[in-house]
């Protein structure tokens, strides 16, 4: 049963009002307790420590923005494809400042310091000692220990509790909750890159899976060499005139995706890289891969990465909302994910928040759905979509020979979201829950991907490459639209699950199940969503 605590956490992340356990009201909390498996407790934290956390505000006049968003994607509708622009945005939905002025002084007066504020101002980073943070919210911060989002990464350190929040009412007023509190980012230098560029593929090549080949499988090369009637030098739809982004934590080697990409016989330029807050100190083998696929689906899109300092909750949401809140981007991916109940509801909601507003700036935002076979944050909002995971087999002659639902891809009826419209007449074993996956592509070890980390060739799967790949893809369909004077897609769902049409540009997916007992099936299924996506259909399908 769901404690009272994180309940009222949930009420106050959706609505911004106060919300009372047994002593009295309390501010909705986003640092965990203990899980088995996954959070582990060791204590109370040192006083005399540092933290850095969150402060969330909350959209304002949600069911407002919500119709506009409905209407935005409604064929039939006069506003359908106007997207809303940042300013609009932050006009009529951006918490107000006022309110943000007086947190601020609050926690100044409290002895803390305020970092940053979001270009949204939906999120408030500021920093003390943990001694500070323990009396000014009536808490006992714990050190505690959970798993990596990065794949490969050690264990991380962080913050938890085992009481709520219980600052003055003037603050559980005026803010939605405490997003996330961890310990400080490293400050250590980032190193030098050294080394060089390679120019060779891996000498067993045919081991794993290149760009090439995930191209032909999912049509993505149909678009790169369709004939088009725009002289601007470049053959075919190959993500020209797209802005691609990927949110990500630490960094990458560019001479690792250099390797890369001229390796396998692509050119493009160097991603934009965009610092969202602390300087980066580290490297990550995830960020690198999400990078290289994404660049390599649409190597003449505009490529830009956004990226927190590490892989912890705090970094990633605080980068993922910056990045919608640019409205820089058509397409924006990541592959940084936690199951839905090991994050508190509020970080769920303020995951959801950010991709709201994406919705309404017309982003297309895909996510990997996990590999835990269950649902992920933050593929799990409605406003996204989530990319799950296949088994892909291919003939000699390179054609797909067989496709089946991976047992790894993230499925099911998530916890946070209630069966959002379009997929009511869909899903019928929803459970009043909103269902993942939406659309699926390969994942799994039997059929791992190429990438080159740290000056070395390695293989890896998951749908941390299968989200990459379909932003990539999704960037070429945009470059398609953009040369027939089309606006960008945007938000895909409501599409994808109403019209027969769209539905018809996926290959489905009919074999393979999880653990957890979903199988794939004849048209929608909780593995895979609608299937396979094939880009030069999907191209001329989408309205």
């Amino acid at each position: 049963m769901r404690s009272l605590s994180v309940w009222c956490g949930a009420l106050l992340a959706l609505s911004g009002a106060a919300c009372a356990e047994d002593d009295g009201p309390v501010l909705a909390s986003g640092l965990p307790r203990p899980l088995a498996g996954v959070y582990f407790d060791f204590g109370p934290a040192p006083t005399d420590e540092r933290f850095r956390a969150l402060m969330a505000f909350s959209t304002r006049d949600v069911e407002a923005l919500e119709r506009t968003i409905d209407d935005i994607y409604d064929p039939t509708s006069p506003s359908f494809r106007q997207y809303m622009s940042v300013e609009t945005w932050m006009e009529r939905h951006a918490p107000d400042e006022s309110d943000i002025a007086i947190v601020e002084g609050w926690l100044v007066e409290q002895g803390m310091e305020i970092k940053r504020r979001a270009t949204n101002r939906l999120l408030l980073e500021f920093t003390g000692t943990v001694e500070q943070f323990n009396i000014a919210f009536d808490v006992e911060l714990r050190d505690f220990e959970r798993e990596n989002p990065s794949a490969g990464g050690a264990p991380l350190r962080t913050y938890g509790a085992l009481s709520p929040l219980r600052p003055p009412q003037k603050i559980i007023d005026l803010a939605a909750g405490v997003a996330a509190v961890e310990i400080p980012a490293d400050t250590a230098p980032l190193a030098q890159e050294g080394g060089s560029i390679e120019t060779t593929p891996p000498e067993d090549v045919q081991a794993g899976f290149a760009p090439a080949q995930i191209a032909r499988a999912y049509a993505i090369d149909a678009l790169h060499d369709e004939e088009e009637t725009v002289d601007d030098g470049v053959d075919g739809f190959r993500g020209q005139g797209v802005k691609l982004g990927v949110v990500a934590g630490a960094t990458f080697k560019i001479k690792d995706l250099q390797s890369f990409w001229r390796s396998f016989g692509i050119s493009r330029d160097n991603p934009k890289v965009v610092v969202t807050a602390d300087p980066i100190s580290t490297r990550y083998v995830e960020t690198t891969l999400d990078t290289q696929w994404a660049g390599a689906m649409a190597p003449k899109a505009d490529l830009v990465v956004y990226e927190g300092p590490d892989a912890r909750t705090l970094s990633i949401l605080y980068a993922w909302n910056e990045a919608i809140a640019a409205g820089e981007v058509s397409v924006l991916s990541t592959s940084f994910a936690h199951r839905e109940e090991t994050e508190a509801e509020p970080i769920r909601q303020q995951y959801h928040a950010s991709s709201r507003m994406g919705a309404a700036l017309g982003m297309t935002i895909v996510v990997a759905s996990g590999d835990s076979s269950r649902p992920d944050v933050p593929s799990s909002s409605p406003y996204v979509t989530c990319v799950g995971g296949t088994l892909l087999e291919l003939g000699a002659d390179g054609e797909v020979e067989r496709e089946a639902a991976w047992s790894g891809s993230g499925s099911g009826r998530s916890r946070s979201f209630t069966t959002p419209w379009w997929q009511e007449d869909v899903v019928k074993d929803a459970q009043g829950r909103r269902a993942v996956s939406d659309v699926a592509l390969n994942a799994s070890p039997e059929a791992s991907y190429w990438l080159y980390y740290l000056g070395k060739w390695e293989r890896r799967a998951g749908t941390s490459f299968a989200a990459p790949v379909f932003a990539g893809l999704m960037a070429t369909v945009n470059s398609r639209r953009l040369a027939e004077g089309k606006p960008v897609a945007g938000w895909l769902n409501p599409a994808l699950y109403l019209m027969p049409e769209v539905q018809a540009a996926f290959r489905d997916i009919t074999t393979g199940k999880t653990p957890e007992g979903f199988s794939a099936g004849p048209g929608w299924d909780y593995p895979t969503g609608w299937g396979a996506p094939l880009a030069d259909r999907l191209a001329a399908a989408l309205p």
